[in-house]
Formats: C-alpha cells, sequence, structure tokens
C-alpha cells in the first residue's frame, strides 16, 4: 500500500469523519491494558478477524447471494470462491483499534468492556487522537458506519467498506475505528497477519482524563492512582472516579 498524507486519509471515502473536532472520545478497558498503553506508550491494535463479532468485515449476505448467482449463471463458481476466500484473508491482515464516541461517559460501556467492575475509561478529543497517529502513513480512523445488512449495503469497490460498516445492533457503541493494514498479508496464500500489532503513541499529550470504574471497590482509586504516579506522574490531576459513581440526591 503506498503511503498517503493526513489530508488524504481523512478524505477517505470508506471513513466518514467527526464533524466537530472537539467531541470526546473514550476507550474503556481493564487496568493490564492500560498500565500497558501508559508503560510502553503505545496501542495495541488487534487483527480484525479476532474481535467478539464474527461478523467484523464482512459483507450482507443478501449481496454475497447475489454476486454468487451472477457468477453461476457466468459458470465462475471458482472466482466465487476465490473472492469468497480474499475477503476472509483481508479480515486476518487488518487491525484495528475501537473508540466510542460521546461527550458524556457510557455505562454500557463499563459494563461491556469492564464488567468484572475493574478498569478505567480514558477520554480525549477526536481531534487529539487523529493527532496522535497522524505520522502513520498507512492507519486511517474514521467513525464507522451502522447498517441494516438485511436489506442495506455499501460499495464493493474498496476492503475497507466493509471493516467500517457494522451491523444496527452495534449501533450504542458509536465507534470511532482506526485501521492499519501491511501488503504482506493480502492475497491468497499469504501468511494471517500477527494476532495484532502495536503503534507508538503518546498518552501525556492525548489523554484528557483517566475515569476509574465506577462500580470498582474504594481502594481500587488509590491502586490506580499509585500506578499513574509512578509511570506517568503527569497524569495523576486527570485522574478522577467515574461521574455514575455520584451519590443520589433525594
Amino acid at each position: 500500500m503506498p503511503e498517503e498524507p493526513q489530508e488524504n486519509k481523512l478524505k477517505h471515502p470508506c471513513f466518514p469523519q467527526v464533524d466537530d473536532e472537539s467531541a470526546r472520545v473514550w476507550r474503556y478497558m481493564d487496568l493490564a491494558k492500560f498500565v500497558w498503553l501508559i508503560e510502553s506508550q503505545s496501542l495495541f491494535l488487534p487483527r480484525l478477524d479476532l474481535l467478539n463479532d464474527p461478523h467484523e468485515g464482512s459483507i450482507p449476505p443478501f449481496i454475497v447471494k447475489a454476486r454468487n448467482e451472477q457468477l453461476l449463471g457466468m459458470n465462475a463458481e471458482k472466482f466465487a470462491n476465490e473472492i469468497r476466500d480474499i475477503n476472509q484473508q483481508t479480515r486476518r491482515a487488518i487491525f484495528v483499534s475501537c473508540w466510542n464516541l460521546g461527550n458524556d461517559e457510557s455505562e454500557a460501556m463499563w459494563r461491556l468492556y469492564c464488567s468484572n467492575d475493574h478498569g478505567v475509561a480514558i477520554r480525549t478529543t477526536y481531534g487529539k487522537l487523529v493527532n496522535s497517529v497522524s505520522d502513520d502513513p498507512y492507519l486511517y480512523i474514521g467513525r464507522v458506519t451502522y447498517i441494516d445488512y438485511k436489506s442495506q449495503g455499501f460499495p464493493q469497490d474498496n476492503m475497507f467498506y466493509p471493516v467500517m460498516h457494522k451491523r444496527l445492533s452495534f449501533s450504542h457503541e458509536r465507534e470511532i475505528r482506526m485501521v492499519k493494514t501491511s501488503s504482506q498479508y493480502w492475497g491468497l496464500g499469504s501468511p494471517a497477519g500477527p494476532v495484532g500489532v502495536s503503534i507508538p503513541w503518546k498518552p501525556e499529550s492525548t489523554i484528557d482524563a483517566v475515569y476509574v470504574n465506577p462500580y470498582a471497590p474504594s481502594y481500587y482509586y488509590d491502586v490506580v492512582r499509585m500506578i499513574v504516579n509512578r509511570i506517568i506522574p503527569s497524569l495523576s490531576d486527570k485522574l478522577f472516579w467515574s461521574e455514575i459513581r455520584e451519590n443520589p440526591a433525594f
């Protein structure tokens, strides 16, 4: 894949941009992932086909059916199978980092990604997140589009379209997605990519706030603070309990 300047990447048709660069974005994670992130100053991008949703990178079934029927009618069954295999290989050549777009915390995201009542959420803005990866010529970022896979489709002329579309049942995630790939894993017969890749990332200049799980025990906040003070003290003033933890008023 040729190197792409940042201004071109942000205009890529597969990666819709957020209109307001000051819009908040969040990443909810367990404590081990947070410690690795601030210690290594890196982001880890898992391989697309290893995410929890087996439909990641897939194509709406009615489009696949129409395509296969057309190719079979042309006696091109082998080509139909090759397209399927190429699409599967593409899933093993793409790596992603998933973020949540929203000006407020999401209780649902805490439940989904920190289900053991531990973990933290880091908050930044869309503009800062874009700038934090702007030096990588092979990494794209944009909003995921949610569609009804029974009746809606997307263009078939770019491998990123399936990566940047998901089923409507996931629309609550309001996902911002970073996507990175390498041509060495493309094509039939290519090896699968590693389980994930890491990229340099500067938490100190990118993170605006770190929130501790609202359902964590009281001592957990102190543990997170000790870790932050030891690894990256400049974030100490940006550490807070989740606002969801506030006591109710009657």
